[in-house]
């Protein structure tokens, strides 16, 4: 295609018609129909939109398992992979010295709702077998 030779306000007609499947079009999704969107999200366990998908459980526990520090940005990124842990439900991989420290959650660095998954998993693996 000549892009050199259409002027301003010209419009260049043709017959020729591409069909794009959806993804290959480099657009953003959020045009699509709400209804159909919604179908989509719900039918995916994969948390595409984050980015944190990408991201292997060994990297993330070895970022929830390093709980030295109190930098803003180490404790956000704690926060993040532990979330991430929870929702892919492999909570059940973390070493229970990490749990404990965020369990006890001193200084108030985590927030109620880590702190009780961490509760939660550890409270699973000390019930008594009978």
């Amino acid at each position: 295609m000549n892009w050199g030779t259409i002027k301003k306000g010209e419009v260049k007609k043709s017959d020729k018609v591409v069909e794009l499947r959806p993804g290959e079009s480099g657009f953003d999704s959020s045009a699509e129909p709400q209804g159909q969107q919604a179908a989509e999200t719900t039918q995916r366990t994969e948390d595409l939109d984050s980015g944190m998908e990408l991201l292997e459980l060994d990297f993330l526990l070895g970022i929830i398992e390093s709980t030295e520090g109190e930098d803003k940005n180490d404790v956000m990124m704690r926060k993040l992979c532990f979330n991430e842990v929870i929702r892919r439900s492999q909570q059940n991989e973390m070493d229970s010295f990490a749990l404990k420290v965020y369990s006890i959650n001193d200084n108030n660095l985590y927030g109620k709702d880590i702190q009780c998954h961490a509760m939660k998993e550890l409270a699973l693996r000390t019930e008594h077998k009978k």
